[in-house]
């Protein structure tokens, strides 16, 4: 039976749901990107240097940071709108169709996210795809994030698979270039606005989106 471990946030579920949110309090839902992309950075600086708080006070500090710059005061209800929009984001169309592929194929589906146990459980059953999964795992057991060689480490370890054998399926570059360089295996979504860049190492698969991604999976392991 062959592992799948998925990645969550885009790559699953589509956070542009969110962009009302950033419409209404800074006036363009473009500034969502902006925040998401301060996220991620904020959390590799706190993988690099070791200082780790979890993936929802990171969002949180990178919101209240995008707001300063832009001179907007925010407070804790527009906190609680972010948080709470997080927790209820719905999957991609494709999403639901093609897990279920994947199951009927017989492959061993599971979660692997900066998103703390919490609020990915959470994720996962408002979107209505949990049962899909046979386990989540998330980075807060290890207290450092994606792309940190110490989290695939982990996720092998815990999945008791030798990191050859499993496969990250997400749509973040940074992501695909730390499972490889891991050793594992690695299938990007290329989401509208997600692209490799030159310097990374190609993953094996790369479709626009789960259909073909799944498409290649099922003629590639059967």
């Amino acid at each position: 039976m062959t592992t799948l471990v998925f990645d969550v946030n885009e790559t699953l579920l589509d956070i542009s749901h969110m962009d009302p949110i950033f419409e209404d309090i800074f006036g363009s839902g473009d500034v969502r990107k902006e925040w998401f992309s301060q996220v991620i950075q904020d959390a590799l600086v706190a993988s690099l240097i070791d200082r780790y708080s979890d993936f929802g006070k990171i969002g949180v500090s990178a919101f209240e940071l995008i707001a300063a710059r832009r001179s907007i005061s925010v407070g804790e209800d527009d906190f609680s709108r972010i948080v709470e929009a997080m927790r209820s984001l719905p999957a991609h169309p494709e999403v639901p169709e093609q897990l279920q592929r994947l199951l009927s194929r017989g492959f061993r589906l599971v979660t692997l996210t900066n998103s703390p146990p919490a609020l990915v459980a959470a994720q996962l059953e408002n979107a209505g795809i949990s049962a899909f999964f046979d386990k989540q795992l998330s980075v807060d057991s290890v207290r450092a994030f994606k792309p940190s060689n110490k989290v695939y480490e982990f996720a092998a370890s815990d999945l008791g698979e030798t990191a050859s054998d499993l496969w990250l399926i997400a749509a973040h570059n940074w992501d695909t270039s730390g499972a490889l360089a891991a050793g594992w295996n690695a299938a990007f979504i290329a989401r509208p606005g997600m692209q490799l860049s030159r310097l990374d190492q190609q993953p094996q698969i790369v479709g626009p989106s789960l259909i073909e991604v799944v498409d290649q999976l099922i003629e590639k392991l059967g």
